[in-house]
């Protein structure tokens, strides 16, 4: 199904059709995940390999990664995921979009989306846009992550600055999303990532864009943070109304690791933690 002219088609993975009667999709933020090499956050094999286990543990059929460093980065957890596959959209940063799909999901990698850089690509990153299916349902999905507010914002000025950023960037998002839908071949969108804020923030909320659409929902906007009980999380899967009726309610969740980690173990594999939804795909 086509996006728009200027997307081009890089390439695709396709396996046997599953029996199962749901797609489950998530986005997952490893924070630094390096290749080994004067990484940010270095990692032993044993930590690569806990983050393994956590990916399988949430059933993700397709999973938006963020923070990854290049493709060899990304392979150092691929090689302990039977049954799995991925890529990576490089770019000048050590902080990349990426996705994690297993092998008997259609998931095609039409291209990055530039304009989520706001014309700043040394600042803000791309989206990585995918055509996926399982099944009955189809979807197109955006993995992205959203300009932070950090340590690294020093003053108000900055701070306020990366604020209007990130509520550009769900401007552009949106516009997106419609323009996809407008297009008539496909209406169920999913965007999936680290949005670096929450919907229920009071003051300078930045994501009204997608929060007060007609056409988008936030699936995720009751989960609490796993790294403390009292914030909402900040790490999201937006869904069309049309992909919002396929969701099984009672099945949104993050899988909490620091509830079975001790906290030098969670610690090492990431500060965020993997958001789930799960759809139907018999109807």
């Amino acid at each position: 199904m086509c996006v728009g002219a200027s997307i081009s088609f890089i390439g695709c993975s396709t396996g046997q059709v599953s029996t199962d009667t749901t797609a489950t999709i998530g986005s997952f933020n490893v924070e630094w995940l390096g290749d080994g090499e004067r990484d940010n956050k270095p990692r032993t094999d044993q930590d690569y390999l806990r983050i393994a286990d956590i990916i399988i543990k949430t059933e993700a059929d397709v999973l938006g990664v963020q923070e990854v460093e290049n493709p060899e980065a990304l392979h150092k957890v691929l090689r302990y995921l039977d049954g799995y596959s991925g890529y990576v959209l490089q770019g000048d940063s050590k902080q990349n979009v990426a996705v994690i799909f297993k092998k008997g999901v259609s998931v095609k990698v039409i291209g990055g989306y530039a304009p989520l850089t706001l014309d700043r690509p040394n600042r803000l990153r791309q989206g990585l846009i995918l055509h996926c299916q399982k099944r009955n349902f189809d979807w197109i999905q955006m993995v992205v992550h959203l300009k932070s507010t950090s340590r690294y914002d020093s003053t108000a000025e900055l701070r306020d600055e990366s604020k209007l950023l990130r509520s550009r960037q769900c401007e552009v998002l949106k516009a997106w999303a419609d323009s996809v839908i407008a297009l008539g071949t496909e209406t169920d969108i999913i965007i999936t990532g680290d949005f670096n804020d929450f919907v229920q923030r009071k003051t300078q909320p930045t994501l009204q864009a997608i929060s007060e659409s007609s056409s988008l929902t936030f699936a995720t906007k009751e989960l609490k943070s796993c790294k403390n009980a009292q914030w909402f999380t900040i790490d999201h899967v937006v869904v069309s109304t049309s992909a919002e009726k396929r969701i099984v309610q009672s099945a949104t969740r993050n899988e909490n690791f620091r509830s079975f980690l001790d906290d030098k173990d969670a610690d090492a594999v990431s500060d965020h933690c993997p958001v789930i939804v799960k759809f139907d795909i018999v109807n």
